[in-house]
């Protein structure tokens, strides 16, 4: 029993070596959209100043971009985003046939 409590604290509690470090890669990436606008605005451009000045007006111009960016590309997205989903599923289904669930 002892062994098995080790086992769910070393699951709740990281090891020092094993906590994320800053600027440490992980192997799942999330969506930073500071990161992002970052890169496409010019350093010149206070892009948060102006978002936290105008917000209806920020959300105005994405929603804009958007509709524009889903008239024009709309088609090559959702078939990216069709492949993605049918892959995600494909390796589902695999790992259920895979394993002892339909062994006979």
């Amino acid at each position: 029993m002892e062994d098995v409590d080790g086992v769910i604290d070393d699951l709740v509690e990281p090891e020092e070596d094993e906590e994320e470090k800053p600027g440490a890669v992980d192997s799942v990436r999330s969506l930073d959209a500071d990161a992002i606008l970052d890169t496409l605005v010019p350093r010149s451009i206070d892009w948060r100043d102006t978002v936290r000045r105008h917000p209806v007006g920020a959300v105005a111009v994405v929603g804009l971009v958007g509709y524009l960016v889903g008239r024009t590309k709309g088609a090559a997205i959702m078939a990216g985003i069709t492949a993605g989903l049918s892959t995600a599923m494909m390796r589902q289904l695999s790992d259920v046939f895979d394993g002892d669930f339909f062994d006979f």
